[in-house]
């Protein structure tokens, strides 16, 4: 049974949070974990490496496979981290012109607008990715040449990091047009 949000001392019922909100806390952790994932295989791929070349030049015993498990682990460690990237600032921008010309409400619309654009290519690159790219490798048995590895799961990161991506770009379009429209503030969303 769920209970009714009880008044405050001044008599008056609590403001509900917009649905913006909710989804941002969704997507927060998961976004987080996902950065976390990528930078261990960060860690991995550091790691992986310097046993390859300790095997290479001390023990004239490479490990097999190198450059094909490093190539898979790199499209984790771009995809996986880009949507907390995106929540953080941590893109590359262009600001000059954004920063110094453009003020108040009509920046705001000219960012939402970018965000907008984004959102439709990775949008695009979320589905296409999943549907040409990972789908197709599982149908056709993709492996990789010298381990014979499937290569699907590595192509699994690129339609997951796109799709957070997505999402906060979604939550950042509705945050600035909040902001241009409303003129309600970022925290207040």
């Amino acid at each position: 049974m769920r209970e009714h949000p009880k008044e405050n001392l001044a008599g008056e019922m609590p403001a509900r949070k917009p649905l913006i909100s909710h989804i941002d806390r969704w997507v927060s952790p998961m976004e987080a974990g996902l950065n976390v994932v990528g930078a261990a295989l960060i860690v991995f791929m550091m790691l992986f490496t310097m046993a390859h070349i300790v095997g290479r030049y001390l023990f004239n015993s490479p490990i097999k496979g190198h450059v094909e498990i490093v190539e898979m682990v790199m499209a984790g460690v771009v995809f996986l981290g880009i949507a907390f990237t995106q929540k953080m600032g941590g893109h590359v921008r262009m600001e000059l012109f954004v920063t110094r010309v453009l003020k108040g409400r009509v920046r705001l619309i000219v960012e939402s607008f970018t965000l907008l654009v984004a959102l439709f290519l990775f949008a695009m690159i979320t589905v296409n990715s999943l549907e040409a790219s990972v789908l197709y490798s599982i149908k056709m048995g993709d492996t990789t040449p010298m381990l014979f590895w499937p290569v699907w799961p590595s192509k699994l990161f690129i339609p997951v990091g796109s799709f957070f991506l997505s999402l906060r770009l979604v939550i950042e379009i509705f945050q600035r047009l909040s902001q241009a429209v409303v003129g309600v503030k970022r925290g207040e969303l």
